[in-house]
């Protein structure tokens, strides 16, 4: 048996968009083929009324698009790094769909202020 739902689930906000988009860095790589930061960026006054419908329809159909799920890792070289044959000369970068980071990033801001505010975290954990 589970136990009770600490919290009730609320649909995204246009306000929890705005801040997300506000938070985003217009020139950081998205996936290819998808739209990029610098659009959401630029146009968030223009965007932000369409994006919360369709935000709010993927909780009230419950679906999140496939293409949303899709990410590309590319393995990039250090700079300056005297050997590239060591694996610690390269990093990995994630990259996403625009609107799923966008949607994601109030999902997880919801998520962090419930389980805060709800006492869910462990006192001693801190960082990501």
């Amino acid at each position: 048996m589970y136990p009770p739902p600490k919290w009730e689930f609320e649909p995204v906000t246009d306000e929890q968009i705005h801040r997300a988009i506000r938070k985003m860095k217009p020139y950081k790589a998205t996936r290819s083929g998808t739209v990029p930061n610098s659009v959401f960026t630029h146009a968030r006054e223009l965007l932000i009324p369409h994006l919360g419908p369709i935000y709010r329809a993927t909780d009230t159909l419950e679906h999140y698009p496939e293409k949303w799920k899709l990410t590309e890792t590319p393995v990039l070289r250090k700079p300056g790094k005297p050997d590239y044959t060591v694996p610690g000369a390269y990093r990995p970068i994630v990259l996403s769909d625009g609107f799923a980071r966008v949607l994601n990033m109030c999902k997880t801001e919801d998520a962090v202020l419930m389980a805060e505010s709800k006492g869910l975290i462990p006192p001693n954990h801190f960082g990501g």
